[in-house]
C-alpha cells in the first residue's frame, strides 16, 4: 500500500539525511553500515517469519554459519594475529550476540511484532550513546534529525500495521503461529 511504501521511502530519506552525500565523502564504512543496515533488516524479517516455528539453535547457527563463511574469504587479506585478552573479548562479544539473538527470539516469540518492533529502534539511540561514552563521538544536528525521521518512519508502520483491518495484504507482524510438529522424521 501507498502508506507502507512512503514510510518507507522517509525511512530512506533519514538515512540520507544522516549520511548527506555530496556534503561528506562516502567511504567503505559507509558501505559497510548500509550493508548491515540490510542484512540487520532481512535477519529480522527471518526471525519474525520463522520465530514461532524454527527452533532457536538454527535460527542462529545457518545465519553465524554463512557471517564465518563470508568472513574466512576474507581473512587472508587482513588477517592479523589477535592476542590473548582480545581473544577473550572475542569470545565474550560472540557469547553476548548468541544470548541477544535468543532473547530477540523469544521476545517475538512471547508478544506481536507491533510490541517489539519499536525496541528496536531504541539500537539507534544506545548507539550514539556508546559512541559518545567509548568512542568520543559527538554526533550533530543530521544525525539527531535523519535518526528522528528513520525512528518516525518505523514506528509509523508499526501501528499502521498493528490496527485492524487495515490491509488484506498484512506484513510480517504477528508471529503466534505454532511450530507444527513433524514427528519422527527429519524435516
Amino acid at each position: 500500500r501507498a502508506q507502507r511504501w512512503a514510510a518507507v521511502v522517509v525511512g530512506l530519506v533519514g538515512v540520507l539525511i544522516v549520511l548527506r552525500p555530496g556534503v561528506t565523502d562516502l567511504s567503505l564504512g559507509h558501505l559497510a553500515a548500509l550493508t548491515a543496515a540490510f542484512s540487520n533488516a532481512l535477519s529480522t524479517i527471518l526471525v519474525r517469519k520463522l520465530g514461532g516455528k524454527e527452533r532457536p539453535a538454527v535460527l542462529i547457527l545457518y545465519p553465524m554459519t554463512l557471517v564465518m563463511i563470508a568472513m574466512s574469504m576474507t581473512l587472508p587479506f587482513v588477517y592479523v594475529p589477535v592476542e590473548l585478552p582480545d581473544l577473550g573479548a572475542l569470545a565474550a562479544i560472540g557469547f553476548l550476540s548468541v544470548i541477544a539473538q535468543l532473547c530477540t527470539i523469544f521476545a517475538y516469540r512471547a508478544a506481536p511484532a507491533a510490541v517489539v518492533a519499536p525496541l528496536q529502534y531504541s539500537q539507534i539511540l544506545w548507539a550514539t550513546f556508546f559512541g559518545v561514552l567509548f568512542f568520543a563521538e559527538t554526533p550533530d544536528f543530521y544525525v539527531g534529525l535523519g535518526s528522528s525521521v528513520i525512528i518516525a518512519s518505523g514506528i509509523f508502520v508499526v501501528w499502521r500495521e498493528s490496527r485492524e483491518n487495515v490491509s488484506a495484504r498484512t506484513p510480517v507482524l504477528k508471529t503466534a503461529n505454532p511450530r507444527f510438529d513433524t514427528g519422527p522424521q527429519p524435516r
